[in-house]
């Protein structure tokens, strides 16, 4: 499964008869409106990593082993309830949403590009823009694109909260908005054209 694809859905069909509730949400194509987000560096500072990068080594890891880190397991012994129990379980998944907070400051920091020259993925799908094409897109509509990292920066504050109150269903409803977040950016600037599921 490609990367930006698996940040979507999460963990949803990683593993055989485990269902992942906060991947359960219904999809939104408007995203919150764009709060202050930090947007340029001070001088003499110049940002490293691609928007590439950020999706494939902060972004999406974590956010994958969020929604793992809740789940109902249906085995035939039963059913387990999985989530974090112990205090040093609770302060890895904390640690995990407060770097998404944070990366969604690191997408928009002007003068990032959305690739190196290059810099391509392994895995493409079929109505997949460019890292090219991407790049103009987000360059013609950037205020969508803020507004885009905004929506994952709240999901992801609220999967913050939730895990400082260890309120697991809190932690699904928030692992829910981030998906609709992931997705309605997704589907803006590197899937549009991506074939439909049948029936929607």
């Amino acid at each position: 499964m490609k990367k930006l694809r698996l940040l979507v859905l999460g963990a949803a069909g990683a593993l055989a008869g485990v269902m992942l509730l906060a991947g359960c949400a219904r999809q939104h194509s408007e995203a919150v409106p764009a709060p202050m987000l930090a947007a340029k560096l001070p001088a003499g500072l110049t940002p490293e990593a691609s928007v590439l990068d950020l999706m494939l080594e902060v972004i999406d890891p974590n956010a994958d082993e969020l929604w793992e880190s809740v789940a109902t397991i249906s085995t035939r012994t039963g059913v387990e309830e999985r989530h974090p129990r112990t205090d040093a379980e609770w302060k890895a998944v904390r640690r995990k949403a407060l770097l998404l907070v944070e990366g969604a400051n690191l997408l928009v920091v002007e003068g990032r590009p959305v690739a190196h020259p290059g810099q391509k993925l392994e895995e493409t799908g079929e109505g997949d823009l460019t890292p090219e094409q991407a790049q103009l897109e987000i360059d013609k509509d950037r205020a969508s694109f803020v507004s885009f990292a905004a929506a994952l920066q709240s999901s992801s504050r609220k999967l913050l909260g939730a895990i400082d109150k260890r309120d697991t269903e809190m932690f699904l409803e928030a692992g829910g908005e981030l998906d609709e977040a992931c997705e309605a950016c997704h589907t803006r600037f590197w899937y549009p054209n991506a074939p439909k599921p049948p029936g929607l």
